[in-house]
């Protein structure tokens, strides 16, 4: 998939923190059927190891900065135009090497749209970063990524990235880096796990398996990404 060619061309880790936050933001559209508020998009971050660095509060617009090691992540709210928008940038390069993610309501197609987008060109022969945007149309999904899907647990903490059969098996053969922090993956039963960022890696047909040795239920918290 052009997605994972350019995590292996570019070791761009920016893409999987992007993968991760545009999942949860997808998932609170579906289950609260509204955009996430600031207080959300903080607990998502902190789970990926940022902190708050800073904030700009206007009338209708707000504006939160975020750090993790030499990464930042800048958060935009317009309420009024049901726009949320997260640059996942390096601190110490070109902001144009970010990654964005755009989470809004188009009015025209009666849709909320959440999509992840590059700041920069892409490498020669490869069109996209292989992720398609998640439509959603009545809250319900008609167009949704390549990956698979997010499950999380907040209270246990669990951070699982279940993956089409096909992407898993390619991820896992060809023994690519964790797609969040591009740390390097072990090979667990059925499982690849990042011990740096603490995300877990499954082909969807083995997600009940790998879910129940976790301790863990099917619940709200699964969300097509």
């Amino acid at each position: 998939m052009p997605s994972v060619a350019y995590l292996r061309i570019q070791r761009q880790f920016y893409v999987g923190y992007s993968m991760a936050l545009a999942g949860w933001i997808g998932e609170h559209l579906i289950i609260r059927k509204s955009l996430p508020k600031p207080s959300f998009v903080d607990r998502a971050l902190k789970k990926l190891g940022f902190s708050l660095v800073g904030e700009e509060i206007g009338e209708d617009e707000y504006s939160y900065f975020f750090k993790r090691k030499d990464v930042g992540i800048s958060a935009f709210f317009e309420p009024s135009n049901d726009l949320l928008f997260l640059q996942i940038y390096p601190l110490k390069k070109r902001i144009t090497s970010g990654i964005s993610v755009r989470a809004q309501y188009i009015e025209f197609y009666d849709q909320f749209v959440v999509s992840i987008e590059p700041a920069q060109k892409l490498p020669p022969g490869i069109r996209s970063l292989g992720i398609n945007p998640l439509i959603l149309e009545d809250y319900y999904p008609i167009s949704a990524p390549y990956w698979g899907m997010v499950h999380e647990d907040w209270e246990n903490d669990l951070k699982m990235l279940v993956m089409v059969n096909e992407i898993f098996e390619e991820l896992e053969r060809n023994e690519y880096r964790c797609p969040v922090c591009f740390s390097e993956l072990s090979v667990e039963d059925n499982y690849l796990k990042c011990h740096t960022c603490g995300f877990v890696y499954t082909a969807e047909s083995e997600f009940e398996k790998v879910v129940s040795r976790f301790s863990l239920g099917i619940g709200e918290e699964e969300i097509i990404f």
